[in-house]
């Protein structure tokens, strides 16, 4: 029987300069959503309490195998969780403690070593193997600036290529099916675009239209927003890619977006395999 995989990505937005609604009356909302679209998999980042995370669980039901690894509080460490219809088998963590800022000031490359402690790489494959899943969230650049000149360029160029080796590791590109998202937090039109798709490795099934991720109304006036969100796929075509949840929502505290990105969503073709356990690729 043949069917569809259906795999979103979103950034919960629960930094420190959140300016949205309270994180779980968002959740209440984006859970009942991406359920009703009947999505197989969900990649989140910015999911920085257990709390959060259990919370999120129980309002998808219909995504009961969770992948996360314990940061030191016992939080998902990166901020990272996947959410799957399918069985996963234990994932790993990888950490981008190996980046050195090589720009900026002290007190830049200060927050940049922390930032790098706190943020990585989390890959993890569907328990039948046919399926390798990579969720990732790179530092942020809050500069506008997406040159080869800015003091971010070799921080996130050395993290996209820890991104590359965890993602080989687990077993990308070889497996069936490959699918990497995230928040990269580097914009499309940068010289590192390359480096995200591993100069034609990934498929990058949102390229032609573009559209940026990142809501102009979480920018500085005069602020051009991007796409700094990907989902890339390795091994099988891509019959529809969209970003959803777009619009404001009625929260009990007001009006609010449900995150400063959008969501790119995307959809494969494979076929169900028996005992109704989603998609073999």
């Amino acid at each position: 029987m043949t069917t569809t995989l259906d795999v979103v990505s979103l950034n919960v937005f629960v930094g420190l300069r959140s300016r949205g609604a309270p994180a779980r009356s968002r959740a209440v909302e984006f859970c009942r959503r991406l359920t009703d679209l009947d999505v197989d998999v969900l990649l989140l980042q910015e999911v920085w309490t257990r709390s959060l995370l259990r919370f999120i669980g129980a309002r998808l039901p219909s995504l009961p195998h969770v992948a996360c690894r314990p940061g030191l509080a016992g939080q998902p460490a990166g901020g990272l969780a996947v959410f799957s219809r399918r069985s996963l088998c234990a994932p790993t963590y990888t950490a981008f403690t190996k980046t050195r800022p090589g720009n900026g000031n002290p007190v830049f490359r200060g927050k940049s070593a922390v930032s790098c402690r706190l943020q990585g790489v989390l890959t993890v494959r569907t328990a039948d193997g046919k399926l390798v899943l990579g969720n990732t969230q790179l530092t942020a650049n809050r500069d506008g600036d997406w040159s080869q000149a800015n003091r971010h360029h070799r921080i996130h160029r050395q993290q996209v290529r820890i991104v590359h080796d965890a993602m080989r590791t687990a077993g990308a590109h070889t497996a069936p099916l490959s699918v990497l998202g995230g928040d990269f937090n580097i914009a499309s039109t940068s010289p590192l675009y390359p480096l995200i798709v591993d100069n034609g490795a990934w498929h990058d099934p949102f390229a032609l239209t573009d559209q940026p991720t990142y809501r102009a109304e979480y920018l500085p006036a005069g602020r051009t927003a991007n796409r700094i969100d990907y989902l890339l796929v390795s091994g099988q075509p891509v019959t529809s890619a969209d970003l959803i949840l777009a619009e404001p929502v009625h929260l009990d505290s007001g009006t609010s977006f449900l995150s400063d990105h959008l969501a790119p969503r995307i959809r494969l073709h494979g076929s169900r395999v028996d005992g109704g356990d989603s998609l073999a690729v």
